[in-house]
């Protein structure tokens, strides 16, 4: 495949399906809930959100780009959003094809096509660009001078990757360890001779889970279209195949995550 092809917007509609194992992890815990693993309150089965997923998938692109060629990421950590967004579009402001453009909608088209040419994850999965209520005018202050930050003239794009929440192929056991911390978190007047501290840890023993995804080639294509490419869908499947590299965590120690089948099915 030529380079010129590689970057042109995919042609068609692309279906996937990702295969994993989770062995004495939790996948993703419910910060609602005590951290534990998410569970289908009816059927008992796990799930994990679609947020998630595309979490590690921006990381890992972040990981294999360094943020170069077009695939910055602006859902990133550390990092503020409306920040991320008001420096891109104050480059693109300066461009020279943006100043001769008289009309919004002409501006609005150019700050779409530059923000998802830049950024992966907006061509990717889209987003909304509009700030909230109190950002309406709002003005920072740096080195004692008073900037506007810019908005974008772009209220929304959609993405053309959807993912569905992963769900587990049978109901899930949830283990909940008690474990034992050497040292107390503070001193406690009323137990000065404490020297130990209780907690909990939450796992699943073992259990496999399926997602399933999308690639819309009309969410891609034409002047609306993000430009998602052939080039872009390679990219996501490299991301998918080593989704959990460089993930580990106490919850999810290395080797207990693992992709085990990726299946894109083009049609």
């Amino acid at each position: 495949m030529s380079t010129d092809t590689a970057k042109a917007p995919i042609k068609s509609r692309v279906d996937f399906v990702l295969v994993f194992s989770v062995d004495n992890a939790n996948p993703n815990g419910d910060p609602g809930y005590d951290n534990r693993p998410r569970m289908d309150a009816y059927t008992g089965h796990g799930f994990i959100t679609d947020v998630c997923l595309k979490r590690k998938i921006r990381n890992r692109v972040e990981m294999m780009k360094k943020l170069n060629d077009d695939y910055n990421i602006w859902v990133r950590s550390g990092t503020y959003l409306r920040a991320t967004l008001g420096d891109a579009l104050d480059t693109i402001r300066k461009e020279e094809e943006y100043k001769k453009l008289k009309e919004d909608k002409d501006k609005a088209n150019y700050e779409r096509r530059r923000l998802c040419k830049q950024f992966f994850d907006i061509r990717a999965f889209g987003g909304v660009l509009t700030s909230d209520s109190e950002s309406e005018g709002e003005e920072s202050q740096t080195d004692s001078k008073k900037t506007t930050k810019s908005k974008s003239k772009v209220s929304q794009i959609r993405g053309p990757v959807s993912i569905q929440y992963a769900k587990s192929v049978t109901h899930i056991v949830v283990e909940d360890d008690e474990i034992t911390r050497v040292c107390p978190t503070k001193f406690d007047p009323k137990k000065p001779d404490k020297q130990t501290e209780m907690g909990r840890k939450k796992r699943v023993p073992f259990a496999v889970y399926v997602a399933k995804g999308s690639v819309s080639a009309r969410l891609a294509e034409g002047e609306k279209g993000t430009g998602f490419s052939d080039e872009d869908l390679q990219l996501l499947k490299d991301a998918t195949e080593t989704l959990f590299l460089n993930d580990e965590s106490t919850a999810r120690p290395i080797g207990s995550m693992i992709v085990q089948k990726g299946v894109f099915f083009t049609h």
